[in-house]
């Protein structure tokens, strides 16, 4: 890029709508985020936000029909996505931008080795022979930490263990050193040692090759481990940006508050778990005003019939809130 502040990603009022015969699901409602190199930004909320059609929608990975999709702007890397034709953004994929999916063994294909699927990266990224693919495909699965790389490299994806896979998919992602991965749930999966692992892994490459990252999850111990910004999503809309050590310190947002106090502390006796009330609403049939409302514990009439802006207020902080919790 010719502007070296200007950054990697960028989104402007990023929306989309499935419409059906029931009603139209507005999934994502006006998304704004900026990520540069080697940032890691986190958007986190509960199943059901449109964290993850958020992230289908960057890599344009959305068939229209169903899902309609408009931004004001779609840029990666000077490239505007919203332009690219299917040819483009295919050779954008998997070179520039990769994505690591929630569910491994759903994302390898099961009748292919894993030796195969990784050699397809390279042989369509990097012009290299069949047999110096074999040899950087064995060398990525090294690097992951997957042990005896030259008989896993023979093993199809349901010979290999969870954890396994999810290091497999790392390897995928990272190989041919893209630009950009988003992490959609990568750990979901797996238990808490081996999440550990993963989390370690994700973190040490990404920053080795400077890639930015995009980590979705409902998770916060994740977040806590890896993002510097987090973006606190609602019922398809942003409702708090802030870095992570503000937010974890003190959440202007009454759905934030509410997610880090679900979080049970081990210097806490608490003999009850503290949850959010009620459920994420129906996206087709979201309520008047500030779609938190019905479960906030501050809300008041402004809050049932006026939805709050997102403003930005000291420190570059943003919360969309009539009554913050400063």
């Amino acid at each position: 890029m010719s502007n070296l502040d200007a950054p990697l990603l960028s989104i402007k009022n990023l929306k989309v709508i499935f419409p059906s015969e029931m009603g139209v699901v507005r999934a994502v409602e006006g998304i704004d985020l900026s990520l540069r190199p080697g940032e890691c930004a986190a958007i986190v909320g509960e199943s059901g936000c449109g964290k993850s059609v958020t992230s289908q929608a960057i890599m344009r990975l959305l068939n229209s029909p169903p899902a309609l999709m408009q931004a004001e702007e779609l840029s990666f890397d000077g490239h505007d996505l919203l332009k690219m034709e299917e040819n483009e953004l295919c050779e954008l994929r998997g070179r520039d931008i990769c994505m690591i999916f929630q569910d491994a063994l759903t994302a390898l294909n099961p009748v292919m080795t894993v030796g195969r699927q990784m050699d397809e990266i390279f042989l369509r990224h990097q012009k290299i022979s069949k047999k110096e693919a074999k040899a950087a495909s064995i060398n990525a699965l090294r690097l992951v930490g997957v042990p005896s790389p030259e008989r896993r490299y023979h093993d199809y994806p349901h010979q290999l263990s969870g954890g396994m896979r999810q290091r497999v998919l790392i390897a995928m992602a990272f190989a041919v050193k893209p630009k950009l991965i988003i992490a959609d749930e990568p750990t979901t999966a797996l238990d808490v040692t081996i999440q550990a692992q993963v989390l370690d892994l994700l973190k040490k490459l990404q920053k080795e090759h400077n890639t930015a990252l995009i980590l979705i999850t409902h998770d916060l111990s994740v977040v806590a481990h890896m993002a510097d910004t987090v973006h606190v999503m609602y019922s398809g809309k942003i409702v708090e940006e802030a870095d992570l050590r503000s937010l974890f310190k003190n959440p202007w947002h009454p759905y934030t508050q509410g997610l880090l106090a679900s979080v049970p502390k081990l210097d806490e006796c608490a003999t009850r778990f503290v949850q959010i009330p009620d459920q994420v609403p129906n996206p087709m049939h979201k309520p008047a005003g500030c779609y938190f409302h019905p479960r906030c514990s501050y809300c008041t009439e402004q809050c049932r019939e006026k939805m709050p802006p997102l403003v930005e207020l000291e420190g570059g902080r943003k919360v969309r809130c009539h009554h913050p919790l400063k």
